[in-house]
């Protein structure tokens, strides 16, 4: 992981990234369990994940009493065919966590005859504290809703175990209807707050979250020296520069919320920081760093919006979906600022979650998916 720092936005969810619930399980698992080693195995082999290798036997057994803090409270909860990213924080650096081990544990005692190694997604090790896992579900053969339990060993850079703890997971049966009592308009006009977006299909991987720094490493700038002088360019009657700079220059989509009032109306923020080079500021003729200007640009939406049928992609529809959410924006302040979302196939919607897919219309199948979640407020929470 590296180790840049950069401002930090307050209000975004995404450190927040699963999807929790509000009552501790204890353990205890209430309905159709992985039941035996067997069943615990079969249930593994429907486990999604960006990029994880199997390794036959049991876990490797972790220490206790780490300073970690998880991003859901008492359950993981899941949403077929899609992955949601788990993200830890470690304000402690000698806690780093680079991957982690899991296995899913039976009722019998017993376990998986295999466990995973899922190492963080490396596109987001531009934060020195968090780090994020990628896993989802295809439960197919299994009738949701499903809850099982997991072991889950956080590691570090070597893979030495940080700490170890059992997590309940639950997989909630398909849901994208807008008209249920947790539809797009929240209560108390909640915000729906951006998590993550990314593109599975797609080689390589693109994912995109509040937390990623694009660009992280900056650019270098070609300029000159001419007798002591800098000059941004060559020097008078050189063809080409004979130095550069290094800019520590970056791009940020901080955060986005949206609020779906009654009446079909919504409110939308976004965020964006970043930094621009100021070459003819800087000076070629010393080593130091080229001279920035950062920014942080705030825009404000509000427009209109529709929930039905539409035209839906077949291996879209396949999923189960059949409701389009379509949004208009008549004006942003400022004008033309930010970046849009006109809304996309409604995946899965409940209280806490929602999920977006935006179709690819041309075809290749690289569907963008889009999480969000009902809180404001950055949540983190004890691992163990």
């Amino acid at each position: 992981m590296k180790h840049l720092h950069f401002l930090q936005f307050g209000c975004i969810i995404i450190l927040a990234a699963a999807l929790f619930s509000c009552h501790k399980i204890g353990g205890i698992i209430p309905h159709n369990p992985p039941e035996t080693s067997a069943s615990a195995d079969s249930l593994s082999d429907i486990l999604q994940f960006n990029d994880a290798s199997k390794i036959e036997g049991q876990i490797p057994g972790g220490p206790s009493g780490s300073s970690l803090k998880i991003s859901f409270e008492d359950t993981l909860f899941l949403v077929d065919q899609v992955k949601l990213p788990i993200k830890f924080l470690h304000t402690d650096t000698t806690e780093n966590v680079s991957g982690i081990f899991l296995q899913v544990v039976a009722l019998d005692g017993g376990s998986a005859g295999y466990y995973y190694d899922v190492p963080e997604v490396k596109d987001l090790d531009s934060s020195d504290t968090v780090s994020v896992i990628m896993m989802g579900i295809d439960p197919t053969g299994w009738e949701p809703p499903l809850s099982f339990n997991i072991v889950i060993t956080p590691y570090d850079n070597d893979k030495n175990p940080i700490d170890q703890a059992i997590e309940p997971v639950k997989i909630m049966p398909h849901k994208n209807d807008v008209k249920n009592a947790c539809g797009l308009e929240l209560a108390n006009n909640d915000t729906w707050d951006w998590v993550m977006s990314y593109i599975d299909s797609r080689t390589p991987f693109f994912i995109s979250t509040p937390e990623k720094v694009w660009g992280a490493d900056g650019q270098f700038i070609n300029g000159s020296c001419c007798n002591g002088i800098s000059i941004y360019g060559p020097c008078p009657g050189a063809d080409s520069a004979n130095t550069h700079l290094h800019f520590n220059t970056f791009y940020q989509i901080a955060g986005e919320q949206i609020t779906f009032y009654n009446g079909n109306t919504f409110d939308r923020r976004t965020v964006e920081r970043g930094a621009v080079p100021l070459p003819g500021q800087s000076d070629f003729c010393l080593p130091l760093e080229g001279i920035t200007d950062s920014y942080q640009n705030e825009t404000l939406y509000h427009g209109t919006y529709t929930t039905g049928p539409g035209f839906i992609m077949p291996d879209i529809k396949a999923l189960g979906d059949s409701v389009v959410l379509n949004m208009q924006t008549q004006f942003s302040d400022p004008p033309g600022g930010g970046y849009g979302n006109d809304g996309g196939v409604i995946h899965y919607l409940d209280c806490h979650s929602l999920v977006l897919i935006q179709q690819d219309l041309e075809g290749f199948g690289q569907h963008l998916y889009k999480i969000y979640h009902s809180t404001i407020a950055e949540k983190w929470f004890d691992f163990n």
